[in-house]
């Protein structure tokens, strides 16, 4: 019989983290089809599946396995530094909502990124540069 506590938490922390099932399961070296049937109750993850998890979401078994899960005083295992050029002294330092925005287009299907992409380029050709919605240019 699946815990019930560890597949709610699966699916829960990986939303939380902004991953796809695909994204998460490149991340620890198992198929997008495996991950999926752990997070339906179908399989159990093994001990070294579920030592990968808790080091990418930095909790502890119990926290994983047996307790709720809880967003409280938890930030997305987001650890990032932007530079403009390998070689550069120059780094770009992004916002906690700029590095979100990254990592949901990284997980996200091509269709998305498409999808962004063709905004972008169309507010960049309308507007001569890109502005905030809601802001003038």
């Amino acid at each position: 019989m699946a815990n019930i506590q560890l597949t709610d938490n699966l699916k829960k922390y990986r939303k939380f983290h902004g991953f796809t099932q695909r994204v998460l399961s490149e991340k620890i070296n198992i198929s997008r089809q495996a991950y999926s049937n752990y997070e339906r109750g179908k399989r159990s993850p093994d001990a070294e599946v579920l030592d990968k998890l808790c080091d990418l979401y930095s909790l502890s078994l119990d926290q994983l396995v047996r307790q709720p899960f809880s967003s409280e005083n938890r930030e997305p295992s987001f650890s990032c530094q932007v530079c403009y050029r390998a070689d550069s002294k120059d780094t770009l330092y992004l916002t906690d909502e700029e590095i979100h925005f990254v990592m949901e287009y990284r997980g996200a299907e091509w269709e998305r990124k498409h999808l962004i992409g063709y905004v972008l380029h169309y507010l960049h050709n309308v507007h001569g540069r890109m502005t905030a919605p809601g802001k003038d240019s």
